[in-house]
């Protein structure tokens, strides 16, 4: 019997009180509950658990304590002889340490989505004194494009038991999920994110017509519309205490050098506007602004010279078109040019005492495309990368491919939610300061040939990756689009790389996936153990590789 005391009835908190119930009671151990205002006494020989924020241990009266700091999200495990301490910076962060005393405790495991694996159910009395960190302020998913909210709420449940804070939503997908998901994001305290490319939404709201063009244009023309515009926004703010932040892109449209001069500026100034009226009106709700070569367009990644820097409101930066066969690092002329800008952005962000947040495309189909690569060694070298820059934050982009007019049924049933979550898996891994193969070894933990499939995902990272390097040549095309490529000189080298992709696996016998396809369908991923997935995706990968070489040879 186990004794689960905790000191506030905020509701994080006590959903985290019936999540180390439930949790408990799976690995064989009944407990009974004690709500404390001021600590009481237990029973001597009775094991307890205490839930508690820093400051409510802190504030403690005849207590042994331990001095603790904590970082945003940071939590400590302190085992004092029967006594268990989970103690938190804040409700969610609490939340946090149930979910990561379960996993060294009692060897829960959360790798999969809707996925919760009991690997062994006898405690461990080892630990004294644990303190776990995040290395970024802000973790968790953009989510664009993915109107299915029973997705969307397993996404959620499992990034909260691994350590996201947040989720970003369009404003318009947010209409249509939010009745389903906000109750998840609320009783887990972690934040939402309103914005994305979202203006044509509020300006249908506001009964104003545009078009993608204009709608780029109207930040530096129409102070009026504007002022609608962010009154719309402030109520939708106002209609859900979960949101915390509004990142309103330009529409994902270049613009060119003529009209770009005064455009960050007058956008930056768009966004200090909003965030003065959301504070007047009373919310907490934070404003970023996008810096992002929308359309290849430099001028909206690269920092003119008279454009300053805001000490209002905070940065998201998305470089689109990296290859993520090189590091940040990389001398090839785009990548140099994007990490110039990185650091420059970043240098006047400390410098004004604002945050930065990076924007990753780990999981986006629509970049990486169904020759999707695994990109284990990438993200770990970027997010060290990105920590010794002292980046605030890093979101990872999760879009679901992008099917073509003629696409087959096969095409269809690619299971792209499976697939797209290993790089998912090892960026929040990564970003709460695991090492890479330790995360790796517990991803492939349940594979029966764990050795043979963590090799194949590795090797694929090298042979699938150098994809991206054709998506800005070949822009807004990509290698898997022969048919939209009018005028290409590397036509030979993409057609060796495509064939090196088919060829890795001719050692691979797929009689068993042939005979499992016909009842596969991409929502039924729980029917297959993770090597029959694993062995779904190399099969896509290969025939997808071989399909596009082929289109290529035709054209």
């Amino acid at each position: 019997m186990c004794l689960i005391t905790y000191f506030d009835e905020q509701e994080t908190i006590l959903f985290a009180v019936g999540e180390l119930r439930r949790l408990l009671r799976k690995a064989g151990i009944e407990s009974t509950l004690q709500y404390n205002e001021k600590l009481k006494e237990s029973a001597q020989d009775e094991k307890r658990i205490l839930l508690v924020t820093r400051k409510q241990y802190e504030a403690l009266l005849n207590v042994d304590k331990v001095a603790i700091n904590l970082k945003l999200d940071g939590f400590a495990i302190v085992k004092q002889g029967s006594n268990t301490w989970i103690i938190g910076e804040e409700p969610r962060s609490v939340l946090y340490g149930i979910y990561k005393y379960c996993e060294i405790y009692m060897g829960y495991r959360w790798i999969h989505l809707n996925q919760e694996e009991l690997v062994h159910a006898s405690l461990k009395e080892e630990l004294v004194l644990s303190i776990f960190e995040p290395s970024f302020q802000r973790r968790g998913n953009i989510i664009e494009t993915i109107d299915d909210p029973m997705f969307i709420n397993s996404l959620i449940d499992w990034g909260v038991k691994n350590g996201h804070n947040e989720y970003f939503f369009t404003f318009f997908l947010w209409e249509k999920v939010k009745a389903y998901v906000a109750p998840t994001l609320q009783k887990r305290g972690v934040k939402v994110t309103l914005g994305g490319h979202s203006l044509q939404f509020l300006l249908n709201e506001i009964e104003i017509k545009s078009d993608k063009q204009e709608n780029l244009q109207f930040i530096t023309k129409d102070k009026a519309i504007q002022e609608q515009v962010i009154q719309k926004i402030v109520d939708i703010c106002k209609e859900n205490e979960v949101i915390s932040r509004i990142s309103l892109w330009p529409e994902d449209v270049g613009i060119g050098e003529k009209n770009g001069r005064d455009f960050m500026s007058s956008y930056i100034l768009f966004t200090e506007n909003l965030n003065k009226l959301l504070k007047s009106s009373g919310q907490s709700v934070e404003v970023e602004h996008i810096v992002y070569n929308a359309g290849l367009s430099w001028n909206m990644l690269e920092r003119g010279n008279d454009t300053n820097v805001s000490s209002d409101v905070d940065i998201l930066f998305a470089y689109w078109g990296r290859n993520y066969a090189d590091s940040i690092k990389s001398q090839e002329i785009n990548q140099q040019r994007a990490t110039h800008a990185l650091k420059d952005w970043n240098a006047q962000v400390i410098q004004n005492g604002r945050n930065l947040t990076v924007l990753e495309y780990y999981s986006d189909h629509f970049m990486l495309s169904e020759l999707f690569p695994p990109l284990a060694r990438r993200i770990d070298e970027d997010l060290k990368d990105y920590q010794q820059q002292n980046i605030t934050g890093m979101l990872n982009l999760i879009v679901p491919p992008h099917l073509k007019e003629h696409s087959s049924e096969m095409d269809k049933r690619y299971p792209w939610k499976w697939v797209q979550h290993f790089n998912n898996y090892i960026y929040t891994k990564l970003a709460w300061g695991e090492e890479l193969e330790r995360a790796l070894d517990l991803y492939f933990q349940s594979y029966q040939d764990s050795k043979k499939f963590k090799r194949t995902f590795l090797l694929l990272e090298e042979i699938i990756a150098p994809y991206t390097q054709w998506n800005i040549p070949l822009f807004p095309a990509r290698v898997v689009d022969p048919e939209k490529v009018t005028n290409i000189v590397e036509v030979q080298e993409i057609l060796n790389y495509l064939q090196k992709i088919g060829q890795f696996f001719d050692e691979w016998d797929f009689t068993e996936v042939e005979t499992l396809l016909p009842i596969y369908s991409k929502d039924n991923n729980q029917s297959y153990n993770s090597e029959e997935m694993s062995k779904f995706y190399f099969y896509y990968v290969k025939t997808i590789a071989e399909k596009t070489l082929q289109e290529w040879l035709d054209k």
